[in-house]
């Protein structure tokens, strides 16, 4: 029976470059489903579908073909057998991913994939509702927060290599409106698992941080 630790927080808190770098601490296989929802929004703009109709983009994820790979130390998403990594951060990929990763269809498909990946072998898996609905039972569930600015500030470094027209002001904007509309979503809403450590990552390093994930991994006997 394999192991999943879940890690959840809001954008930017930390979540993927944490988890990638303590799931490689632990040789643990580790899994972004925010890339899940991205590589499927993808697909959608790719081929001209309608992002407001929640049928057309639930049968995209339905048979959504999405493998994550570990290459020369970073992880590279794959769809349909080609690597989109790169464009996953598109900035009209990151406008559409909240509205269609809201649809109930879609996520329930969703889960289908992450419960089916994280079967199959020890995981690390980020996400906004890991703790809560996917792995409810996870032994060790990790909640990782920020500040709005920290986190807008993070962001912003990441999304101005792509889009120069992108503002700090604007991005803070979007984050905050961002995490309201995933804690009132009908479909799994966003909010913190009842048994989760929470670790404040706003005055930590990366390497801070996976240092105190792995006291709580030897702490809770998965080593």
């Amino acid at each position: 029976m394999s192991e999943v630790i879940t890690i959840d927080g809001p954008t930017s808190s930390g979540k993927s470059s944490v988890g990638h770098l303590f799931s490689a601490n632990i040789g643990f296989q580790f899994i972004d489903t925010g890339a899940i929802y991205r590589a499927g929004s993808l697909f959608i703009l790719e081929n001209n579908l309608s992002t407001a109709d929640e049928n057309v983009c639930a049968k995209v994820f339905e048979n959504l073909n999405v493998e994550f790979k570990e290459i020369d130390g970073s992880q590279r998403i794959f769809l349909d057998g080609k690597d989109i990594t790169e464009k996953l951060h598109l900035p009209q990929v990151t406008k559409v991913v909240p509205i269609i990763a809201a649809f109930p269809k879609v996520r329930e498909l969703s889960k289908k994939i992450q419960r089916k990946i994280g079967s199959l072998q020890n995981t690390v898996m980020t996400g906004r509702d890991i703790g809560t609905e996917i792995f409810p039972d996870s032994k060790l569930k990790i909640f990782l927060t920020a500040s709005p600015e920290i986190r807008a500030k993070r962001r912003y470094e990441q999304l101005k290599q792509k889009d120069l027209d992108i503002s700090y002001e604007k991005v803070l904007e979007e984050m905050l409106k961002r995490d309201e509309a995933d804690s009132i979503r009908e479909a799994s809403p966003f909010r913190k698992p009842d048994d989760a450590v929470e670790i404040d990552t706003t005055n930590l390093t990366t390497k801070q941080t996976v240092e105190k994930m792995l006291e709580l991994f030897k702490a809770r006997g998965l080593s």
